[in-house]
């Protein structure tokens, strides 16, 4: 472990000239005599790391530290002191600094930037102290002989967790110390250990940046402020300025509309004109021709009109109206009766159809009954008794024939015996020749299938190792991508576990805003109500009502209208009494409407003051300016406005003031008087006093309650925590958002590394199988190559072989097959044949005769389903008949009718006939004539019309072209140039609209535009542009506001999530303090304890105390502890500190004094188990340490006053 190798001193305190003291890892005690500078030992520790002031090591000075014994005549001495560290142990470095992980493959361990401690070599750090004789003096550090400043020495000595504040060395004041220092001092010890003090400087210094830019807010409020009412004094002038000009601009762009619609309005008029002048003369010419040819068309049309009419009377017009009307009833029944014949039509020959098709069917029925009939009668009488009569027949012959056999066989035995011999050895040479005949067509097909296989190894071989080395390559491409997406996964991971820890930070900062803002707002309700309170004392309900309603001309109370010397406020409110809750309004009017407003909201009674009406009474002719003790008349102690002036008379009138009674009295019954004390002596002789007493409730000379420095920091403070609120949730929506963004991410890319993982695995395993399928195919080819050869080689044996075999058994076969040849074996062999034969037959026969039964039950399973179907289809035919004999009666019904009503028809038509013959043709040349006559009379007088009503516009219209051509020509010399675009003609004909109406309604528009004009004159006009520019700026520097705003809120978040980890950080800290309390006092005292905050909502407004329970006795907090109890538990608590900031050594200087031998004991005990995690160097001079620890360095003085020190290895 990292720890003190060696303290080496040089000249001080007791230790003259240089004395080097080892140290090794563990337990080590220092003991000695009283006096012999073994304390000293721990003082050069915190003198040379620089852990403590010059009386922390018990001098007043630094020069006090100087051994001055043996100091010569030399201008300065100086006292030396280092400290060598053994930092070889890689591991227990990287353990103790900060625990963070470094490489161990390193040379060197990296204590600050730059300057790295080499593993092989002692970290030293070193401090002078340089005396003069004039009493000055220098100090300097130094690392591994490179000089340092202090500053840069805590920072490597922080690395190493050495702290000035982490109770690395422990001396005797410390244990008293904290015994003995308050609560709230105690509690400061979390503080700087959760680091508190660095947040309250980063605190600090967001605040002075926030002040800056409230600052520079509220400069740029002020700045606001005045370009918003210089931008309202200029926006009304500028809206006039605007209208104006707008106006006059719309009034000058419509004028010259006016000029061009004039002269087009008359362009227009006079093209009309003249169009209508020659259209208007062609019409009249056209008229008069068509109105002589109509007359004489008319004429000869009423003529043959007259003609015809006459004759179409005489042939009798409404008879034939009366045959028509018959003739259509006719026709529509005859259209019904046709309508139904054809339905009974359709109906019969739907049933003839089907009678057909089942007629169809019941002969096809019929037909196959009959054949299948007769099938069945055949196989019955002929075929199946034949079939029985052939299978008897040969079984009496296989009989007979085998008798046969039996016989020539048992005289044969001779010749058998031969031909079994022959047989048997044919046998014999068969039994050894077919196994290699066999064997060499395996051995041959073998051959083959080997060739075979090797082929098909060899083709099979050559795609697996491909797609095997695809395979790799995949797998190696697909294990690179893996490594990124790890990492990325890696990123995504701390991405979110960053942004789930600030918004646990914008959350936890958020509950404490919100905790804060509840008790602010309690807070602010409270002192709101206090001054609503207070405000109410300024007058009656009824008075509050008034000054608070919209009434016009309300002046406000007496009291509020004067103000005096607070030295005369007593007496002045005294003598006023309750005259000082009257309201002054302007006039009676006022006071009227005040009190109907009191009468209906029912709110009570007030007195008003009129000014217009109040009569103050007569000033006295009493004369005591110079009576002893006597001020002034008491309206003259009044500062108001001269209009208030005779209020202030009808409420003093003539009431003089005095400084005491004893002065006021020789004056009593002349006027009215009142002391500075308050005591009130009547004109008439009374007298009114006693205790002072209390101010009166309404107060003279209070205008408003102003708010207190407490109520506006606490409505600043509502402000800011409701701003920080906003910034705050703002911040919780966007890092919900930015998680869950993270979160969907970082699973998505979770699942494409779980699929590429399972790809990969997927590939892994083909590669085993392709590898596996690799292997298999090599040696199944080397094995198959093998085989082949060993089959090559015995074929060409059995190729041998086979040949003399093959000569052997053809020479047997031939003796046998002479010996077969004779006449006794032809006959037994004829025989045998002639009865396998026979069998066969017999088979055959006993087959046919089964095949002939099953066909016999099939012909008579289908007989019976066609007996059904001919029973069906014979029923559906007697249906179909009747049916289609009752149509055709309904036929025959419908026929007759239908001729009845044809021969009426006939007869109609006929009638029809004749009387149309005679009538048809004149009557319709006479209506034809009629209509004509009538078209052609009305045509002729609208005629006449139109040529007299066209004259009369004529001459209208030549003295309307004349006065027209004369103003055209005056108004062209007006028109502008070039001519402007009207917006009036957008959507304007010029061939079919009218210019006149539009140029009516345009002037129109122009005299009320110059008639607004000049109401509005004078006008500002420059306001435009100075209204203008105020409104750029204001514009801009409310964009500079809401990014100082922004700023703003931004620090106020900030200081409070500094707050919110500032919190966090000590509430970590403590409790980890307190259970390493807890665990440690349990262990020194076998009782138990625990820390307890003053306040555990705000730890920081509070205090820490030390609550123990020592075995056997109550609870008790350390204040009530006895001596030893109190050291025990303060030493709990120093492990405590030191358990949670561990370091590599520790120096505890004669902490056991206060403790007996028991408890001296248990904390050596303690010391033995904690010197395991780190290096203690104990100063003690009591036995139960010295035995614990693992080695002991004796300190005494001596000879020459000089501190010597030796050491024993127990």
């Amino acid at each position: 472990m990292v720890h003190i190798k060696r303290i080496e001193l040089t000249n001080f305190k007791s230790f003259g000239g240089t004395t080097a003291i080892p140290f090794l890892p563990g337990f080590t005690v220092v003991s000695g005599p009283n006096g012999s500078g073994k304390s000293n030992i721990l003082d050069a520790l915190l003198f040379c790391l620089g852990l403590a002031s010059s009386k922390g090591m018990r001098a007043e000075r630094l020069p006090d530290l100087v051994n001055h014994t043996h100091t010569s005549n030399r201008h300065s001495t100086e006292a030396n002191v280092s400290v060598t560290f053994d930092v070889s142990d890689l591991g227990d470095v990287t353990q103790i600094i900060d625990g963070n992980e470094q490489p161990k493959e390193t040379e060197a361990v990296k204590i600050s930037e730059g300057k790295p401690i080499n593993i092989s070599r002692e970290w030293t750090v070193a401090r002078r102290l340089k005396v003069t004789k004039s009493g000055s003096y220098s100090s300097t550090y130094s690392i591994n002989g490179e000089t340092v400043t202090a500053t840069e020495l805590q920072v490597e000595l922080n690395q190493l967790r050495i702290y000035p504040e982490g109770y690395n060395v422990v001396l005797q004041g410390d244990v008293t110390r904290i015994i003995t220092m308050n609560a709230k001092e105690r509690r400061e010890i979390i503080d700087e250990l959760a680091g508190v003090a660095e947040f309250d400087r980063k605190i600090e210094k967001t605040k002075e940046t926030l002040e800056e830019v409230r600052d520079r807010e509220d400069r740029c409020r002020i700045i606001e402020t005045e370009l918003a009412r210089s931008l309202e004094r200029l926006a009304a002038d500028r809206i006039q300025a605007e209208k104006y000009q707008k106006l006059r601009a719309q009034v000058q762009e419509k004028q010259q509309w006016e000029i061009v619609l004039n002269w087009q309005s008359v362009q227009q008029q006079f093209a009309r004109v003249t169009t209508q002048f020659q259209q208007a003369e062609q019409e009249n010419n056209r008229l008069t021709e068509k109105l002589g040819q109509l007359a004489t068309q008319i004429e000869k049309t009423r003529q043959e009109f007259e003609q015809l009419n006459a004759q179409v009377k005489a042939l009798g017009e409404e008879e034939q109206l009366s045959v028509a009307s018959q003739l259509a009833t006719q026709k529509a029944k005859r259209q019904q009766l046709e309508q139904r014949y054809q339905e009974l039509a359709n109906s019969a020959q739907q049933h003839q159809g089907s009678l057909a098709q089942t007629r169809q069917e019941l002969d096809h029925y019929q037909q196959d009954f009959l054949r299948l009939t007769q099938e069945k009668s055949h196989f019955e009488s002929n075929l199946l008794p034949q079939l029985q009569r052939d299978r008897d027949q040969l079984r009496a012959t296989i009989e007979e024939l085998r008798e046969q056999s039996n016989a020539i066989a048992s005289a044969s035995e001779t010749w058998v015996q031969e031909q079994t011999a022959l047989s048997r050895k044919i046998a014999n040479l068969q039994a050894t020749l077919t196994p290699q005949r066999t064997e060499q067509a395996q051995l041959r097909e073998r051959e083959e299938q080997l060739a075979k296989i090797i082929s098909e190894t060899t083709q099979r071989l050559t795609p697996t190792e491909q797609e095997l080395s695809q395979k790799e390559t995949e797998a190696a491409r697909l294990s690179g991508q893996m490594g990124g997406i790890t990492q990325h996964i890696q990123t995504l991971a701390q991405q979110l576990s960053d942004s789930e820890t600030d918004r646990s930070l914008l959350q936890e900062t958020q509950n404490r805003l919100l905790t804060e803002q509840r008790e602010k707002q309690r807070q602010l309700d409270k002192l709101e109500a206090t001054k609503q309170a207070q405000s109410e004392i300024q007058g009656t309900y009824a008075t509050q009502m008034i000054l608070q309603s919209d009434l016009p001309g309300i002046c406000g109370l007496v009291a509020q209208l004067g103000q005096v010397d607070p030295r005369y406020q007593l007496a002045l409110e005294i003598a006023a009494g309750a005259r000082l809750g009257y309201v002054v309004v302007e006039d009676d009017g006022i006071a009227a409407a005040g009190i109907e407003l009191l009468k209906h909201a029912k709110a009570g009674r007030a007195t008003f003051l009129p000014l217009t009406k109040i009569r103050p009474p007569r000033h006295g002719s009493v004369n005591l300016n110079y009576a002893k003790g006597y001020i002034d008349l008491a309206v003259n102690l009044i500062d108001c406005e001269p209009k208030y002036q005779d209020i202030f008379l009808f409420i003093y009138g003539n009431t003089l003031i005095f400084e005491s009674i004893e002065t006021a009295r020789p004056h009593l019954g002349k006027q009215r008087l009142v002391t500075l004390d308050g005591d009130i002596l009547e004109s008439s002789g009374a007298m009114t006093g006693g205790s002072k007493p209390s101010r009166p409730s309404i107060r003279f000379g209070v205008t408003k309650l102003e708010e207190s420095a407490e109520l506006r920091s606490l409505k600043q403070r509502l402000s800011d925590i409701e701003r920080v609120q906003g910034r705050n949730d703002e911040g919780l929506v966007m890092k919900a958002a930015q998680i869950k963004q993270l979160s969907q991410e970082l699973t998505e890319v979770r699942q494409r590394a779980r699929e590429d993982q399972l790809e990969l695995q997927q590939l892994e395993k083909d590669i085993q199988r392709l590898s596996k399928q690799k292997n298999e195919f090599t040696q199944q080819l080397n094995q198959s190559r093998q085989d082949l050869g060993t089959v090559q080689q015995r074929l060409a044996i059995l190729t041998a072989q086979i040949p003399q075999l093959e000569t052997e058994l053809q020479q047997e076969q031939q003796k046998l097959t002479d010996l077969e040849s004779s006449q006794t074996h032809r006959e037994w062999q004829e025989i045998q044949a002639i009865i396998k034969t026979q069998e066969v037959q017999l088979q055959a026969k006993e087959k046919a005769l089964r095949e002939g039964e099953i066909r016999l039950t099939d012909l008579q399973n289908q007989t019976h389903r066609f007996e059904e179907k001919i029973t069906e289809s014979q029923k559906r035919i007697e249906l179909n008949q009747t049916q289609t004999a009752e149509i055709t009666t309904q036929q025959q019904t419908l026929t007759t009718e239908l001729n009845t009503i044809n021969a009426k028809i006939s007869e109609t038509e006929t009638l029809l006939a004749q009387l149309s013959n005679r009538l048809g043709e004149t009557k319709k040349e006479r209506d034809r004539l009629e209509q004509l006559l009538q078209s052609q009379q009305h045509q002729h007088q609208q005629i006449i019309w139109q040529l007299e009503k066209i004259a009369t516009s004529q001459t209208e219209r030549q003295a309307s072209l004349q006065a027209l051509q004369e103003k055209m020509t005056a108004q062209q010399s007006e028109l502008p140039n070039p001519l402007p675009t009207i917006p009036l003609l957008g959507n304007f004909d010029s061939e079919t609209g009218d210019y006149s109406v539009l140029l009516e309604n345009l002037q129109k528009e122009i005299r009320n535009g110059q008639k607004r004009l000049e109401a509005m004159e004078p006008v500002n006009m420059l306001a435009l542009e100075e209204h203008e520019k105020t409104q750029a700026r204001l514009l801009e520097l409310s964009e500079k506001l809401a990014t100082i705003e922004a700023e703003r809120t931004e620090l106020l978040l900030r200081v409070e999530n500094f707050t919110t980890l500032r919190q966090r950080s000590f509430k970590d800290a403590f409790d980890a303090v307190n259970t390493n309390f807890q665990t440690i006092f349990a262990e020194l005292s076998e009782g138990d304890g625990y820390l307890q905050l003053d306040n555990e909502e705000d730890p920081f407004s509070g205090g820490l105390n030390l609550v123990a329970h020592p075995k056997g006795k109550p609870v008790q907090r350390l204040s009530s502890m006895s001596g030893g109890e109190k050291s025990l538990t303060a030493l709990s608590f120093i492990f405590a500190l030191q358990r949670y900031r561990p370091s590599p050594f520790y120096g505890f200087d004669e902490v056991d004094m206060f403790l007996d031998g028991a408890n001296v004991e248990k904390l050596s005990r303690m010391v033995q188990k904690q010197a395991k995690l780190a290096q203690f160097i104990v100063v003690s001079l009591r036995r139960p340490m010295i035995e614990a620890s693992e080695r002991t360095i004796g300190v005494t003085q001596a000879r020459g006053a000089h501190t010597q020190v030796l050491g024993i290895k127990l």
